[in-house]
């Protein structure tokens, strides 16, 4: 079963940074969640996947030529869901 394993690595991960977040580097930690976070999750002014992120992720996973436009938006929104629910996990763990 694929998302059996999905979320066990996605509960290993979360506990790994809920680890580190009462760890001697918290601050570290948290201002790079944020950064997640500023970078990747819709909020007031930008939806998630038009955000620098998600961008910057499909264009080195696909490329910038004009045909790409579809699937490299489609690896946007998957990039930015991603690190939302990563962020979401984290937050109510």
């Amino acid at each position: 079963m694929p998302g059996a394993r999905i979320t066990e690595k996605l509960d290993g991960v979360v506990g790994k940074f809920r680890d580190a977040l009462n760890g001697k580097h918290h601050d570290v930690i948290l201002d790079s969640l944020k950064l997640l976070r500023k970078r990747f999750v819709t909020d007031a002014n930008a939806e998630g996947y038009l955000k620098d992120g998600p961008v910057a992720v499909a264009k080195f996973e696909l490329g910038e030529d004009e045909e790409g436009y579809e699937q490299r938006v489609l690896r946007q929104r998957e990039a930015s869901e991603t690190i939302e629910s990563l962020l979401n996990a984290i937050d109510n763990h």
